[in-house]
């Protein structure tokens, strides 16, 4: 019987795995690509955001009792593409101040609805702001609102107002 010399086999320490090459599902580009998108997308919505609108004070009986004094009419809408091509509504009309004393803050709460009469929108604004100019007694003031994205299932109309609160001097 002819004996083969044995080969030393090389010490395999317990500190190293043995080397595999690794290859990795999806390529690295996509990956680094779904990163980005998720940051731009995330970026995006955080400049996006509006701020919440003011805190409404509770008005006090003599603005509540105000409020029939002062009127909203001749309200009409216009509406014009910007260059970007979506659709902006204008909503034109007039405020009067048939009291004797002075508005210094008028907010109104707009109601839109479908062609089927159901409530599809409630948005509050501002007509007279604190730092604008104020609304004197006996005054009639033309005003403009703007809504950058009506929503589509709107039935074109006026919305209706309701007076919503003021500050009065």
């Amino acid at each position: 019987m002819i004996e083969e010399p044995i080969q030393p086999q090389p010490a395999i320490s317990e500190d190293s795995p043995p080397k595999r090459k690794m290859s990795l599902p999806v390529p690295v580009p996509v990956v680094a690509g779904g990163v980005f998108g998720v940051l731009l997308l995330a970026g995006l919505m955080w400049m996006a955001r509006r701020p919440p609108p003011p805190p409404a004070a509770a008005p006090s009986e003599e603005s509540l009792a105000y409020l029939s004094n002062v009127t909203v009419s001749d309200y009409h809408l216009s509406i014009a593409d910007n260059m970007v091509g979506s659709v902006i509504v204008y909503l034109d009309g007039l405020v009067n101040n048939k009291g004797d004393r002075v508005v210094r803050y008028l907010r109104v709460r707009l109601y839109f609805y479908d062609t089927l009469s159901q409530l599809i929108l409630r948005v509050e604004r501002d007509i007279v702001t604190p730092d604008g100019a104020p609304l004197a007694p006996g005054e009639t003031r033309e005003f403009q609102l703007r809504f950058d994205r009506p929503p589509a299932s709107w039935n074109l109309q006026p919305p209706q107002f309701q007076l919503v609160s003021l500050e009065i001097e």
